[in-house]
């Protein structure tokens, strides 16, 4: 696979879970949720939910051949940010830094291959845990007053 393959489909998967508008080629519009992606060649298929076509018609899922892709636009910027708040919580915590692993494509950080960070909050259980809410708590405030 070539590198900008690779990095196409890094960006393609950089999505799941947000909220896009999608344009077909024949003009309809739809706007959701992006839940799945499957590249498959040189096509690209996905699925939104909790999605609205540009009539206003509200769908749970739609599921939506290549074929008939033409754009997919972000509508919304994503707030945590891996790799950001893993220098983060490593300044904070005083943990060594090879204990943390950064997942760009998911957009997660894994604490002592145990415990998983993500936009979402903290998974895991324990003491660790706990503090790692803690200064994911402090990270996404943060954020959030910066975008205000």
């Amino acid at each position: 696979m070539s590198e900008a393959t690779r990095r196409l489909r890094q960006e393609l998967y950089s999505l799941l879970d947000r909220v896009v508008e999608v344009r077909l080629s024949d003009g309809t519009r739809y706007e959701g949720r992006l839940k799945g992606i499957d590249v498959d060649g040189l096509t690209l298929h996905i699925v939104l939910e909790s999605a609205r076509d540009s009539n206003g018609r509200e769908f749970p899922k739609v599921f939506i051949s290549g074929s008939r892709l033409s754009e997919i636009m972000l509508k919304e910027v994503a707030v945590f940010n891996a790799k950001e708040f893993a220098a983060y919580a490593i300044e904070r915590l005083k943990v060594r830094a090879d204990a943390v692993k950064v997942d760009e494509v998911l957009n997660v950080v894994r604490f002592l291959d145990r415990y998983v960070v993500s936009e979402k909050g903290v998974e895991g259980s324990g003491p660790f845990a706990e503090k790692l809410y803690s200064v994911w708590q402090e990270y996404m405030e943060s954020k959030s007053k910066a975008r205000t």
